[in-house]
């Protein structure tokens, strides 16, 4: 009889499951034990409160987001700067179950419903911006039937996928953004929290949480264009092209043969490979040193007084202009890891923003066009956070190699807008 009764419940499920029905699951009551192992890996606000929405169960499981104290880097001859996490999103309306019961998980279209948008949130101890995904403008003024601020966004709707994480460094007194970093990121395996930085230009730094020394890693050199966290590893890459892994002792270990050729490299992941896009800048515009703008208090960024330093930051209200750009990947190293040249991105879409890099594939978001680079020609944080220097999003097109603005066309705003207030 027991038999009998299993295999007509073996049946009865196996029913369901050619009809394309479910078997509800109580999620309400879980373990105990279950809520504190996920409570572990909810890392930002936005995370627990998506997990604290789910029910009363879950909401009393574990308490409210309590921001972690930011950690702290006492440069030397200047204030302290602590570390601020931006996070780039690909956000859509979590699909309605009753307009479309049976969705097909493996169907490669996408319906322009279900195309999403790009959101950019900067967590900041308690404080959360909303962000311009490329440029890093602030959020604030934007159309009525749009959400104004990050609190008007109803998260708990929308299905989230991190795209791509940057840090900025701030002070801890007033959080105003510091300038002269091009780039920032968290070093992975490290004893205690650590950044490695490219600042002024080129000069590539390292500090560590609670001390006070900021180490020049390479003072011989200062072309570092970008860094990147590949494969659970820090890599830099310079201005010809040749990227380096950087050790647990500091030191540049070569990782691939120079490129040449352009005048600034970004480092970016696409489907796990590693891609340099190589920006060229205008003839006149390469080493262009006006017109700019003069910092003079010393004591405004404590780089300036940096004792590495070697001259006074300069900040430049005219940014150089891209012209051109052409994509590499590297080559098996079987064939001798050379730099093979991409053509063509097919249906992915790359996007260099002034703080991080990252892809996307064109057909899951809302206005945008596959085999194309979107980019700033902006090249320092603490500016853009600061937006004392306006620069447009631009959007370069691999067939053709054409540049166009992205406030030219109401289609590429698709990108960011509406947000789903």
């Amino acid at each position: 009889m027991l038999c009998k009764t299993t295999h007509q419940s073996q049946q009865r499920k196996h029913k369901a499951a050619m009809d394309g029905s479910s078997i509800r699951v109580d999620w309400t009551n879980l373990p105990p034990q279950l809520y504190q192992l996920i409570a572990q890996n909810l890392k930002t606000h936005i995370e627990v409160r998506r997990f604290r929405s789910v029910c009363s169960s879950w909401r009393s499981s574990i308490p409210p987001f309590c921001a972690s104290i930011s950690p702290n880097f006492p440069f030397p001859h200047g204030p302290t700067g602590f570390l601020s996490q931006i996070t780039v999103y690909l956000t859509r309306p979590d699909p309605d179950p009753n307009l479309n019961p049976n969705p097909n998980p493996f169907s490669s279209s996408s319906s322009p419903s279900s195309k999403g948008w790009l959101l950019k949130l900067e967590e900041c101890a308690d404080k959360i911006r909303l962000l311009n995904p490329i440029t890093n403008w602030r959020v604030s003024s934007v159309k009525d039937d749009v959400a104004r601020n990050p609190t008007d966004l109803n998260l708990v709707d929308l299905n989230m996928v991190e795209l791509g994480k940057a840090y900025a460094l701030r002070y801890t007194k007033g959080s105003g953004s510091i300038f002269g970093i091009n780039k920032v990121i968290v070093a992975p395996n490290f004893k205690d929290c650590s950044i490695f930085m490219i600042y002024n230009e080129g000069k590539l730094g390292f500090a560590q949480i609670g001390n006070e020394e900021l180490t020049l890693i390479n003072d011989q050199i200062s072309d570092y264009d970008d860094l990147i966290v590949y494969k659970g590893q820090p890599c830099v890459v310079n201005k010809w092209g040749q990227i380096f892994r950087i050790n647990s002792s500091l030191e540049l270990v070569p990782f691939s043969p120079p490129i040449g050729f352009g005048c600034r490299k970004n480092l970016i992941e696409c489907c796990g490979e590693l891609y340099v896009v190589d920006r060229y800048l205008g003839a006149n515009q390469q080493h262009q040193t006006s017109p700019k703008i003069h910092v003079r208090n010393a004591s405004f960024n404590f780089f300036l007084r940096h004792p590495l330093r070697r001259g006074r930051r300069i900040y430049e209200a005219d940014q150089p202009k891209a012209i051109d750009f052409k994509v590499y990947k590297l080559g098996d190293e079987e064939l001798g890891g050379r730099w093979v040249e991409v053509k063509s991105l097919g249906g992915q879409a790359f996007f260099l923003s002034i703080d991080c890099c990252f892809s996307v594939l064109a057909a899951e978001l809302k206005g945008c066009k596959g085999n194309c680079i979107y980019f700033t020609d902006s090249n320092d944080i603490g500016f853009a956070l600061r937006e004392l220097i306006r620069s447009d999003g631009s959007v370069f097109c691999l067939e053709d190699h054409s540049i166009n603005w992205l406030s030219s066309s109401p289609v590429y705003s698709q990108m960011f807008w509406p947000l789903p207030a």
